[in-house]
């Protein structure tokens, strides 16, 4: 009964967004989408199963219904524990920062986010804002009162395949020109900072609250393991998620984990993942959700895949110490 599921798209408009996603998808409304949620539980916003029997089910629904064949013996979440979007940044986005789990919890209503980003595509010279640039917390709040806040912000040139990690404290903002799969904490809480005059409301009470002065850019560069069909990345690895990268050359083939679900996010290229009863295309920018208890399936095609999940660090980290020891 459990099979990769595929979602129906939830569009975004935003002040910033864009058009990009054509190039990918056939179902795009009009207007500036900046968002599609593609895996979400989120109360406002949630998934729809597209494919199979389990068709027309919220995932809200599926988790109520199947919590330990969903999310895994080890996922002991009462609510779908993640969120991933495709970003198309046409313009700037605001600079802001999220909290942490601690800070949000004195805020009813709100939550830490803590979230990672890989870059499926940037236009020459696209940037990242991410972190300060050596400032102190007054000299910060002073520039943000002068509108001098650019020359106190770390911008970072970005290409295609870049993966960076945006931990809860660590001041960010996308860039124009860019596009780009998000995997989060389950959680919609900003903190807007700076938003370039368009009008929206700041945050910077809460935001000067959080934001971490020490936190610095740093492009990850994962840890590749190379296998006759496909190469196997670690890139990010937290309390809240792992981000992993599978380039697939030829196939790979894999069950359900029991332990824990897996979001499969295509980066680059084209194939097909397919399962005893049933098989989907799998188009760049498409997602799939691998229930825990699914039955073993295979991905074919020449594609790049992230895998998203809810790790069990000690576990992770005995497979990378195997790696490289």
């Amino acid at each position: 009964m459990f099979y990769p599921l595929k979602f129906n798209h939830l569009y975004i408009e935003k002040i910033w967004g864009g058009t990009r996603l054509n190039n990918y998808r056939d179902d795009l409304p009009p207007g500036k989408i900046g968002e599609s949620w593609d895996v979400s539980a989120q109360s406002e916003n949630q998934s729809v199963v597209k494919n199979g029997k389990l068709a027309g089910k919220t995932l809200g629904q599926l988790v109520e219904m199947y919590p330990v064949q969903l999310l895994g013996d080890a996922v002991t979440a009462e609510e779908f524990p993640l969120l991933l979007k495709i970003i198309d940044a046409q313009a700037q986005l605001s600079i802001q920062v999220h909290p942490d789990d601690e800070y949000a919890a004195n805020y009813p209503g709100e939550a830490g986010k803590t979230e990672a980003w890989y870059i499926i595509d940037a236009e020459e010279d696209a940037y990242l804002i991410i972190g300060t640039s050596d400032c102190s917390e007054s000299e910060f709040k002073k520039a943000i009162q002068n509108e001098e806040i650019s020359e106190y912000v770390n911008k970072v040139k970005v290409k295609k395949g870049d993966v960076f990690f945006i931990k809860a404290g660590l001041l960010h903002a996308i860039g124009p020109g860019i596009m780009l799969a998000e995997i989060q904490q389950s959680s919609d809480t900003t903190y807007r900072v700076y938003d370039y005059g368009r009008g929206r409301e700041l945050h910077l009470g809460k935001a000067m609250d959080v934001i971490d002065f020490k936190l610095q850019a740093r492009k990850r560069q994962g840890l590749k393991i190379a296998n006759s069909d496909y190469d196997y990345s670690y890139y990010c690895l937290n309390d809240k998620f792992a981000l992993d990268i599978l380039d697939i050359r030829t196939e790979y083939k894999a069950s359900g984990d029991r332990d824990r679900f897996y979001i499969m996010t295509v980066v680059e290229g084209k194939g097909k993942i397919s399962w005893a009863n049933g098989e989907l295309d799998l188009l760049e920018t498409d997602s799939v959700l691998i229930p825990a208890y699914a039955d073993e399936f295979t991905i074919s095609g020449a594609l790049k895949i992230m895998k998203s999940y809810v790790p069990d660090l000690e576990k992770n980290r005995k497979n990378i110490l195997q790696v490289i020891e």
